[in-house]
């Protein structure tokens, strides 16, 4: 009976011992994961978003109006900005990509001074690279939150080293007046991006044919002008006039030559 006793006052005790256990174990559990959460890439993108100062669209044209001389700052690396439309189009527009801000700010942007908005396609590494600013001792940097997604959506100026990515040509023949068209280029060096299209390669639709203004940089530019003009009338070209001797407005002359036209 005493042993007995004794076994159910052992068992009760390990009973509550493992219960006590088991709640400080969920208790650890709940600390440990609380704790967790302040270190994973969305706790430590929340935590920046509510560090620093977001701005939206409309509060950023006011900016870039009052103080033409902000820097924009692109966080996307070059080639998701090209393939994504471009940059926002601004007086000092930088692509610092964010894995290479905090070693590449000091150069492009030395004053600390300076009012810095930094930007991405959807507010998400923007936000980490205004935090990052700030604790670099950059005392003007503000988020804009609606990113670049939010700005084509406005209908607001990219810039972009290509506008039509579907085309050798930096953007395609637009009309100036009837009968006159003009495929504006890059106002830029030329580039891979650009295909050397950084002149208005033009031309003029008569009722005798077509007069084309400037050959291109190269072949491929000078064809594909040719097919935009197959596009708008089947009237063959008749001349290729060079407005000066420049790479870009005759180095296309070997296309033209070889479909006969002088």
């Amino acid at each position: 009976m005493v042993r007995s006793s004794v076994f159910s006052v052992v068992v009760t005790a390990c009973s509550f011992l493992a219960a006590a256990a088991a709640a400080q174990g969920i208790e650890k559990v709940v600390k440990v994961d609380a704790g967790a959460s302040q270190t994973t890439g969305e706790g430590m993108l929340a935590a920046a978003r509510s560090s620093v100062n977001n701005i939206n669209t409309a509060e950023l044209q006011a900016i870039l109006k009052k103080n033409p001389v902000t820097v924009l700052i692109d966080v996307r690396t070059a080639n998701e900005s090209y393939l994504q439309g471009g940059t926002i189009r601004a007086t000092r527009s930088l692509i610092i990509p964010r894995g290479s801000l905090e070693l590449q700010i000091m150069d492009a942007v030395p004053d600390k001074g300076t009012p810095i908005v930094v930007y991405s396609s959807a507010n998400r590494r923007s936000p980490l690279a205004a935090a990052s600013l700030k604790r670099m001792g950059y005392g003007n940097v503000k988020n804009y939150s609606d990113g670049t997604e939010g700005w084509k959506k406005a209908g607001l100026a990219m810039e972009s080293p290509d506008e039509d990515l579907n085309s050798i040509l930096y953007s395609r023949p637009v009309k100036v007046i009837d009968g006159v068209y003009s495929a504006i280029g890059a106002t830029a060096p030329g580039t891979y991006e650009n295909s050397g299209h950084n002149n208005n390669l033009s031309f003029i639709v008569t009722d005798e044919g077509v007069l084309v203004v400037n050959a291109g940089a190269n072949y491929l530019l000078a064809r594909a002008l040719h097919e935009e003009i197959k596009k708008i009338t089947d009237k063959p070209v008749k001349y290729v006039v060079l407005e000066n001797g420049q790479g870009h407005a005759m180095l296309g002359s070997n296309y033209w030559k070889e479909q006969g036209v002088p």
